[in-house]
């Protein structure tokens, strides 16, 4: 493992895995059963091209998942528990992670030519996410960027309305999430220091939570769809 770039709130590292457990996963990516997202996560605009996806696999040290759960547990007896106990090895995840997030999420992406995801920051019950790539080769020129904002932005930034729920009026931080206006407006302002990560074979990205970020689009020319494992840390419940 090299890393590449680490700052206080992210790290990039190359040839994560050893090449043996690679290849065991790109193997677990290509088996999986796929499927687009039948509603509209948020996330992703309205214009944007979603990605196939596999269902979801739950990792926590000793709690399992309640009968008729349709995640998986760890361990699943696949190349993917490899890849998250590795996760879990990282100095990165033990200190920023480890006391307070004994839960962490699994689930393979396709984007394929025309996918893409905009701007979002993993913030909600969210402490932080990760992105692995795992095929077999990119270029430079496919696209599939995931591009990163450094700078501090936090959702108190965001303008409050008023809206009703159960009844009563209640405020609330948000940008609208069709036009999108509010969130450019304060991207624009707010951001001084951008990085842009090429989705490079055995890469991952481990990050905290509030970082601003996106995907860029998966060109045309790209011969094969981008693939990843993606997914999140997640506090335990007091």
């Amino acid at each position: 493992m090299r890393v590449i770039r680490q700052t206080p709130d992210y790290i990039v590292c190359d040839d994560f895995l050893e090449a043996k457990d690679f290849e065991l996963m790109l193997q677990y990516a290509q088996l999986q059963d796929y499927a687009r997202n039948p509603k509209w996560i948020k996330p992703w605009d309205l214009a944007d091209r979603p990605p196939f996806q596999s269902g979801e696999t739950v990792y926590h040290p000793t709690r399992r998942l309640p009968p008729g759960d349709p995640r998986r547990q760890y361990p699943t007896g696949t190349a993917l528990d490899r890849l998250l106990e590795k996760i879990l090895s990282t100095k990165f995840y033990r200190q920023n992670f480890a006391r307070s997030c004994k839960s962490m999420t699994a689930r393979s992406y396709l984007h394929q030519q025309g996918a893409s995801l905009d701007w979002h920051n993993d913030a909600g019950r969210f402490a932080g996410a990760y992105a692995f790539y795992c095929h077999p080769r990119w270029h430079a020129s496919w696209g599939g960027e995931l591009m990163l904002i450094e700078d501090d932005i936090p959702d108190d930034l965001l303008p409050e309305r008023e809206i009703m729920e159960d009844g009563e009026i209640v405020r609330r931080r948000n940008w609208n999430v069709i036009h999108k206006e509010d969130l450019s407006e304060l991207l624009f302002e707010r951001t001084t220091s951008t990085q842009f990560i090429f989705p490079v074979p055995n890469r991952i990205l481990i990050m905290r939570r509030g970082l601003w970020h996106k995907i860029g689009l998966v060109k045309n020319n790209a011969p094969f769809a981008r693939c990843s494992v993606a997914g999140f840390f997640l506090p335990d419940p007091d």
